[in-house]
């Protein structure tokens, strides 16, 4: 069973452009081998970088060409995460990056729009709580009221006075 192409809401899992299906997809899923040099000149590598997925998709508008860009605009105005569904795997959250698109004087009631995706990967932070009486070393408790504490007047050889 071969499945359309499909971008939706993430949030309510419409099918956005109903009438426009792709005419070419791209997905690109990569990853980067970070590479070193040792002292007898060689590379080496330990470690390895996950680029976000990024996913190119080819579209013709007919129809209600203005109407249509228009979705597609304010889709990209208001950085509105969705999800795409190709043949072999399901893409979300997606971010619509960037947005290109092609007027030819030959074809009156069509123009190519070229879409750009790229995987959202939110950064949530860590919070540790610990209270003072929790740590081993009172110096490390608390650096919140380090703002306001008062320097000490220095004299001409640099040592406070007292």
């Amino acid at each position: 069973m071969i499945t359309e192409v499909r971008i939706f809401d993430l949030e309510s899992f419409v099918t956005l452009f109903d009438s426009v299906n792709p005419t070419k997809v791209s997905v690109t899923d990569s990853h980067q081998a970070i590479k070193f040099a040792i002292e007898n000149g060689e590379n080496r590598s330990d470690h390895v970088v996950i680029n976000p997925i990024s996913i190119g998709v080819d579209l013709l508008l007919t129809g209600d060409i203005a109407h249509r860009y228009s979705i597609i605009k304010q889709l990209y105005d208001e950085h509105t995460l969705v999800g795409i569904q190709t043949r072999v795997r399901t893409y979300q959250p997606m971010l619509l990056e960037s947005l290109t698109h092609d007027e030819d004087p030959a074809k009156v009631d069509a123009i190519e729009l070229k879409l750009k995706f790229i995987e959202w990967k939110t950064i949530e932070p860590e919070y540790n709580k610990k209270s003072p009486k929790s740590t081993k070393k009172p110096k490390q408790t608390s650096t919140v009221n380090r703002g306001n504490i008062k320097s000490k007047k220095s004299t001409r050889a640099g040592k406070n006075e007292k």
